[in-house]
């Protein structure tokens, strides 16, 4: 078989070179093997390449000697340099910098000419040259070299050729999953097959030496100077043993810095570049590794095949598919200084583990030999020739069988009757018992702002932990997540199957939470935001005491014996620190209502009295905007705004509706639900009113009310699950949502009653304190304190009375609730300008079916549903559209329903 390997550049070290050279020479005995190479950089290959196996490259960059491109005649070195310095266009900049116009030049004069069978690519910028400049009968084989899934090369050339390719090969099978996940039907067909080990790679240590080797380019992926920090931990207790790191690159000052810092001078080697490591594994009795992000990192393999324990960070790939935990090497968590300490003290204090380690390492390594390798690579090519089937590339994929689908997201889940408080009380309990099924050292991390609870055990824990999740009786919305980190995927699965598969690993953290799409539209669910919890294994540190993963506001390291206190945490009973079951300055501990304003605007009588009252009044009132029917329409929207607050907003204490002596035929009697009469609240003169304005001037009156409460009109939502602290602040101010509306100047003509009341605020507001209002407020839910109501209506006495004996909205009226005591909070440090996601969506225009399906994606904390009085679609449409709407959105009654 004639095969040859493109790549960018032979002559550098670098894992991707290394491992395509060392499987050419394992071919070269048997078959026409060459490597391409798209520059030279050097006289000769930085490795060894095997005698019978082809080089040939395609620009000549040396630094002694002008560029050439040796298959295109004429081409002078002027014009050469000029190509050198221009951007690629096959290979843009976003995708891999080291491409210009001259390698464009070189590949389009070797590429369609070159006669193989196969070609092998390793990095995506080749696999998209060499599927746009190859003869279509050349089978293309991808290998995926990449570490996470934002590398150098980036998504896109991956996403967009890979389709293309006959056969792309994953070192891991996370990194398969992630690939088919992304590209879906147009997915390659995909194999894994990792990097094999140089050939002739024999030396075995006899673990007999005080010496940790680290090896890698000194960058700061390979993150050295935290290896420094973590062997300086344990040095003092490890007389004469010391830490050799291997290799040349930028970062090299800064790891002689860490040195310096912690004093081991004297205990620290930087040798710089090594030609050949099987010395340096032969001498090791421990290998470090420290690494962000890793692809399949070949010193792993080395040191294993050497016989040679190794303790490694967790990386979403690569470690943790070589290395198994406590069999051939120990894995700590990721980027954790204390977990490799601890690592480091236990193999070079441990003769016996390091031994036994050491020989689970060399058997293990038996699986990368280069020929057994070179053999499966051999039947991978073949069969990709077979499918092939003498047609071109385009037309054998396009008949290609379905690709295998990955695992689905999510089966049908039940969510009936399960409110969003519900689903977080169901994942805290279920993570706790895992956790006290797993270690006596678990503890909870109360909820922190918008960050959910902490369920903490170990890290020596964490399989335990995983077995008793995968084991238990979970819910069906409920899955697992494991979240992104260096730039790889998150991954998300049902709780049995994604902690069965992340026990091989070490990952600090993973969180249970719902199922964030509905299965049955594929849009966000009622449980998708803020129902979860996150579980953190923390390692233990040299001295036994406990290290967080990442920073919480409490504690970063917890020594071991710390006493524990009973705490309840969103209704459940959990253990915690004394200092975490004490109050915060930030959190809102007192007392929050909720009052609605409701008529029912198809009650006869109360249409009867609206319209004898009418008789009596001229002007204003007499308008559509002041007194018109559609002020007083209902379309089920008051049901379904206080479901909105039993869901999203558990912790409000009581809800008061006031109305004018009616009740929903829905409302049952409920303890934490009270209907006012206005009779209860205004004079007598005052009634009845048609006025929002009017009866706005009284809520504040009724007894019981709290001092911070939220006024809501019948058309405004919670959108999303809602803490308090994002309408008052711990001390109490209140918040206010400014909209993007202004008020305008003054006394425009022909103005609507609202606007009226506006100028007749911002008059009040000038008067009392110089300043001016320039905005209304936003359709949101309007937070208060009945002490600066009370305030503003004994100071504006004569203003809010009048506003409170207009039976309908008039010229004359201030409102109170919808702007003068936002803007009298924000003049007297009462309140704040506040901030949330809000949506306005007029019911009455002819988009309204569109503006609701996107208000399902559940992007808003609130959003109102506006009326109007004409309207684009049949009254019977609307009622429908709202009807499924409302169904989607709020699918869990409220107990005060009947």
């Amino acid at each position: 078989m004639r095969i040859a390997w493109l790549v960018f550049n032979l002559d550098g070290m670098g894992g991707t070179s290394r491992s395509a050279i060392t499987q050419a020479n394992a071919l070269a005995p048997d078959h026409d093997v060459r490597l391409v190479s798209v520059t030279r950089s050097g006289d000769r290959p930085h490795y060894d390449v095997d005698d019978r196996v082809a080089v040939q490259y395609l620009v000549d960059v040396r630094e002694d000697r002008d560029p050439t491109v040796p298959p295109v005649a004429g081409l002078t070195p002027a014009v050469a340099t000029a190509l050198a310095d221009r951007e690629s266009a096959l290979v843009p900049a976003r995708w891999d910098g080291q491409f210009s116009a001259l390698t464009d030049v070189a590949m389009e004069a070797a590429l369609p000419a070159l006669d193989v069978d196969v070609l092998v690519t390793v990095t995506p910028a080749l696999l998209a040259s060499a599927v746009q400049l190859l003869p279509d009968h050349v089978t293309v084989v991808h290998q995926e070299h990449r570490s996470s899934s934002d590398r150098t090369s980036g998504l896109e050339p991956l996403l967009t050729y890979a389709p293309r390719a006959d056969v792309v090969a994953l070192l891991t099978p996370t990194v398969e999953t992630w690939l088919r996940e992304r590209l879906g039907e147009v997915a390659p067909e995909t194999v894994v097959v990792p990097n094999p080990l140089p050939i002739g790679f024999v030396p075995r240590s006899r673990l007999d030496r005080k010496v940790i080797v680290a090896a890698g380019r000194l960058v700061p992926e390979k993150q050295f100077p935290k290896l420094v920090a973590a062997f300086g931990q344990v040095a003092d207790r490890l007389p004469g043993w010391r830490l050799r790191i291997c290799g040349e690159g930028p970062q090299r000052a800064e790891i002689l810095r860490q040195v310096r810092k912690d004093g081991l001078w004297d205990r620290v080697e930087l040798p710089g570049a090594v030609p050949d490591m099987r010395g340096e594994w032969a001498k090791a009795s421990i290998s470090a590794l420290t690494s962000r992000a890793e692809g399949f990192p070949l010193v792993v393999q080395e040191a294993m095949a050497a016989g040679v324990p190794v303790a490694s960070f967790d990386c979403a790939s690569g470690p943790r598919e070589i290395i198994e935990h406590e069999v051939s090497g120990l894995l700590v968590g990721p980027e954790s200084v204390a977990g490799m300490a601890a690592a480091l003290l236990r193999l070079a204090g441990d003769e016996e583990l390091r031994h036994r380690l050491g020989e689970g390492a060399h058997r293990a390594a038996r699986q990368y030999d280069a020929h057994a390798l070179a053999e499966r690579w051999l039947g991978i090519f073949a069969d990709a020739r077979a499918r092939r089937a003498g047609r071109g590339r385009l037309e054998s994929r396009a008949l290609a069988k379905p690709p295998r689908r990955p695992r689905a997201a999510a089966a049908a889940v039940d969510v009936a009757e399960v409110t969003p408080l519900e689903a977080r009380r169901t994942a805290l309990r279920l993570a706790v018992d895992a956790a006290r099924a797993a270690s006596d050292a678990w503890f909870v991390v109360p909820r922190d702002g918008s960050n959910p609870p902490t369920v903490v055990v170990p890290m020596a824990a964490r399989r335990a932990l995983l077995d008793h999740l995968a084991a238990a009786s979970v819910p069906s919305y409920l899955s697992l997540r494991d979240p992104a980190q260096h730039g790889w995927h998150e991954r998300r699965g049902s709780v049995a199957e994604l902690a069965a598969d992340l026990r091989r690993g070490m990952t600090t953290q993973v969180s249970l939470e719902p199922w964030p799409t509905d299965p049955r539209t594929g849009r966000p669910g009622l449980l998708a935001g803020g129902c979860g919890v996150d579980v953190q294994f923390w390692e233990t540190g040299v001295d036994g005491d406990l290290v967080a993963p990442r920073r919480n506001r409490w504690v970063q390291t917890l020594p071991a014996g710390t006493r524990l206190v009973d705490h309840e945490v969103d209704g459940v009973t959990v253990r915690t620190l004394p200092l975490m079951a004490e109050p915060t300055f930030d959190e809102c501990r007192f007392p929050i209502d909720v009052v609605y304003t409701w008529v029912d605007g198809d009650d006869p009588a109360w249409n009867d009295a609206r319209a004898a009252r009418l008789a009596q009044v001229t002007g204003t009132a007499t308008t559509r905007e002041a007194s018109g029917r559609a002020r007083f329409v209902h379309r089920d929207e008051l049901r379904h705004s206080m479901r909105s607050v039993h869901l999203f907003a558990p912790w409000v204490r009581h809800v008061y509706l006031v109305t004018a002596g009616q009740r929903p035929d829905w409302l049952a009697d409920h303890p934490q639900v009270t209907v006012v009469d206005h009779r209860e609240i205004l004079p007598a003169e005052a009634l009845p009113t048609f006025s929002s304005h009017a009866i706005e001037t009284a809520l504040h009156r009724i007894p019981g009310l709290s001092e911070q409460w939220i006024y809501l009109n019948d058309d405004v939502f919670l959108g999303r699950p809602v803490r308090p602290e994002q309408l008052f602040t711990p001390a109490g101010q209140n918040a206010v949502f400014l909209s993007a509306t202004t008020v305008g100047p003054d006394d425009a003509p022909g103005a609507p009653a609202y606007l009226h009341a506006a100028w007749n605020n911002r008059r009040l507001l000038r008067e009392a304190f110089g300043v001016t209002t320039t905005s209304t407020l936003a359709h949101t839910p309007h937070p208060h304190r009945v002490s600066v109501l009370t305030e503003i209506s004994e100071r504006f006495a004569e203003d809010v009375a009048r506003t409170a004996r207009a039976p309908f909205r008039s010229e004359a009226d201030v409102s109170l609730l919808s702007s003068l005591a936002q803007h009298y909070g924000l003049a007297t440090g009462t309140a704040y300008v506040g901030s949330a996601e809000h949506a306005f969506v007029n019911v009455s225009n002819s988009d309204v079916e569109w503006q609701l399906q996107r208000l399902l994606d559940r992007e808003q904390d609130f959003f109102c549903l506006g009326d109007h009085h004409d309207h684009a679609v049949t009254a019977a449409r609307l009622d429908r559209l709202l009807a499924d709407f409302y169904a989607e959105y709020y699918p869990v009654a409220a107990p005060w329903e009947r």
